[in-house]
C-alpha cells in the first residue's frame, strides 16, 4: 500500500511540476512566506497526521483525530474544563479545524481514539509532550493556487525554547543539549482555501 501511495503521489507531483511554476528552496523563500508555510505545516506535524493521497479519500477518523488534537494543542481558551485531569473539545471546534486546514465540511463522530459524548470529546489535558514542528524545504507554485513541495518534520524536548524557523547551526549554538532531530519528510499538495484565498488547505501528504 505504501509503495502504491508513493507511486501515485510521485505521479501527481510530476503532473503539477510540469506546469509553469515558481520553484524555490527554503533559502530562496521570502522569510515571511517561509515562516507562514512552516506554521501551516506544523499543524499537521504536531497532530501526527499520517500519509494520505487526496483528502476526499481519507477516513473520517483521520479528520476527527486531527481536529481534536489541533484544538487540544492550540486552542486552550476554547476548551471545556471537565475536571482536574480532563478537558472537553467541542464538536463544532473539531469541524471548524477540519474545514480550516483541509477545506472539508464534516459531521464529526466518535473514533477509536476519541469518543463523542454530548457534543464533547473528553481528552486528557496536554502537557509535557515533545515538541514537533515542520519546516518547508522545497516549494513549487504553479500560479493556479496549487502548491507542491517537501517539508521536514522535527522533534525536540518539551522544554525546547528555540526558534522553530531556525537552522541546525543556530540551534546548536543556542543550546547544544537540545537540538531538534529530523524525524521525517513529507511530499505535499495544497490548494487555496475555499473560505480564504490567503490561506491553503492540505490535499496530499505522503511520507518519504
Amino acid at each position: 500500500m505504501k509503495k502504491f501511495l508513493t507511486l501515485l503521489m510521485a505521479s501527481l507531483l510530476m503532473v503539477v511540476l510540469a506546469l509553469p511554476a515558481d520553484a524555490a528552496s527554503r533559502t530562496e523563500l521570502d522569510a515571511a512566506q517561509r515562516d507562514k508555510l512552516d506554521t501551516f505545516f506544523s499543524n499537521f506535524a504536531e497532530a501526527h497526521v499520517e500519509s494520505f493521497v487526496v483528502n476526499n479519500e481519507m477516513p473520517m477518523e483521520t479528520f476527527v483525530n486531527f481536529g481534536v488534537e489541533h484544538n487540544l494543542l492550540n486552542r486552550h481558551y476554547d476548551l471545556v474544563n471537565v475536571n482536574e485531569g480532563y478537558s472537553g473539545v467541542k464538536k463544532e471546534a473539531v469541524e471548524a479545524a477540519v474545514y480550516k486546514y483541509f477545506g472539508r465540511r464534516i459531521n464529526a463522530v466518535s473514533t477509536d481514539r476519541y469518543k463523542l459524548t454530548n457534543n464533547l470529546y473528553i481528552v486528557p489535558k496536554a502537557g509535557g509532550e515533545a515538541v514537533r514542528f515542520a519546516q518547508v524545504a522545497d516549494w513549487n507554485e504553479n500560479g493556479d493556487g496549487v502548491g507542491t513541495g517537501i517539508v521536514n518534520i522535527y522533534t525536540a524536548s518539551s522544554g525546547f525554547a528555540g526558534d522553530t524557523h531556525g537552522t541546525e547551526e543556530q540551534w546548536r549554538k543556542e543550546d547544544p543539549k537540545d537540538v531538534p532531530e529530523l524525524i521525517g519528510r513529507y511530499m505535499f499538495t495544497v490548494t487555496r482555501s475555499p473560505a480564504d484565498a490567503d490561506r491553503y488547505v492540505l490535499v496530499d501528504w505522503l511520507g518519504k
